[in-house]
């Protein structure tokens, strides 16, 4: 065990690569942010509006931190803010609920619907930049040195009976921000590493307070937050 910025970090065994149930918690809209592909900004599309969404595996447990006992894996997809046939995130609705964005839904799409809707997602392992070239044991594979690499999404089977929720839902809208004011509060409660992206938007420049200042702390805990939405399938 390592402490760290972001708390008291604890290298836990991964579970194996798999499909299974899992819950949408988060969606955080990151914000317009510089277009980079293989280190430059796309010259005809110099920006672009991301977000990050969140699910819960809430069969898959281990405790993370001894103070919080268990809690579930997670695994998050960044995503082009698009309602475009071929974006990714129209591709993972399509996907999802075996149903493509109709054309009024491709005039505007809220990602915050996502959250509280369940699925089944497949996963595999993907190592860390840092530890590229090295072979790891069956007992060797850990949060410290592995990431669970998103893989596939498909809908519940109405027949599954469906976990409960473990982690509190997250939502983070600019737009809201733009019209209700700043929240502290909330966005402390947004993982450091996404916060630090979320600092490089347009949106943050624009509404965050002038004296926030975000640092990023190398490993961190799983995200605690509050918000509240429809839960259950599409």
């Amino acid at each position: 065990m390592k402490a760290t910025k972001g708390g008291n970090f604890k290298a836990v065994a991964l579970p194996e690569p798999q499909t299974t149930f899992a819950r949408c918690y988060s969606m955080v809209d990151i914000g317009t942010i510089p277009n980079v592909f293989n280190g430059k900004v796309v010259p005809d599309r110099p920006t672009v509006r991301k977000i990050y969404v969140t699910w819960e595996f809430p069969s898959l447990l281990a405790v993370f931190n001894e103070e919080k006992g268990e809690q579930p894996f997670v695994i998050g997809q960044e995503l082009t803010a698009s309602t475009d046939e071929k974006s990714n995130l129209s591709k993972l609705v399509s996907q999802w609920r075996n149903k493509p964005l109709d054309a009024e839904e491709q005039k505007g799409f809220d990602p915050a619907t996502m959250v509280g809707k369940t699925c089944f997602i497949s996963f595999i392992h993907y190592t860390k930049n840092k530890y590229k070239g090295q072979t790891f044991k069956k007992g060797e594979i850990t949060n410290e040195n592995t990431n669970l690499k998103f893989n596939g999404i498909m809908p519940k089977p109405k027949d599954f009976e469906a976990k409960k929720a473990i982690n509190p839902y997250m939502i983070w809208d600019w737009d809201k921000i733009a019209t209700e004011g700043f929240d502290k509060e909330l966005f402390d409660k947004i993982p450091k590493w996404l916060q630090k992206k979320m600092s490089e938007s347009e949106e943050f420049r624009k509404y965050a307070p002038k004296d926030l200042n975000v640092d990023a702390p190398e490993e961190e805990d799983a995200p605690e937050a509050t918000s509240k939405t429809v839960e259950g399938e599409w």
